[in-house]
């Protein structure tokens, strides 16, 4: 039996072995699951222990430099559902956290045009606040 050296994989009988159906999606759900895993661990998430009240108001912590830099004063930011409003968002934060809320900036951002290729596409729009705690008062969970 001659040994092919010019093929990409040689093998011993010459054959190339094909992975079952079975074994490709095991593969897929397994990679897409350590995926899920490490999107988790890398932002911060909003507390568990809570009211279901609070997590139709708030979605998570916004993580951005800036919004890291606000942490120093303060200034905590959270992406929220468009429905909500500015004393909704207070009392959540105030009840979630145990923290003292001074004030609440709301912001529409808009859809952006993101191309991917010839294919064009949109960045979805979303609702974020900047929540101004009182002095001495802080959000643990925010702190990276």
């Amino acid at each position: 039996m001659a040994l092919n050296l010019f093929k990409k994989n040689p093998s011993v009988d010459g054959k190339k072995k094909k992975p079952s159906k079975k074994e490709g999606v095991a593969a897929m759900e397994e990679t897409k699951s350590i995926r899920q895993a490490q999107d988790r661990e890398s932002a911060p998430m909003l507390p568990v222990a809570g009211n279901a009240e609070a997590y139709r108001v708030l979605k998570n912590f916004y993580v951005s430099e800036k919004a890291s830099l606000l942490n120093g004063f303060n200034q905590y930011i959270f992406k929220v559902f468009r429905s909500a409003n500015k004393s909704q968002i207070r009392k959540q934060v105030e009840k979630l956290f145990n923290v003292k809320v001074e004030s609440v900036k709301v912001l529409n951002m808009p859809r952006k045009r993101r191309d991917l290729g010839r294919h064009p596409g949109f960045k979805s729009e979303y609702k974020k606040a900047i929540v101004v705690l009182a002095k001495g008062q802080t959000i643990e969970q925010a702190k990276p």
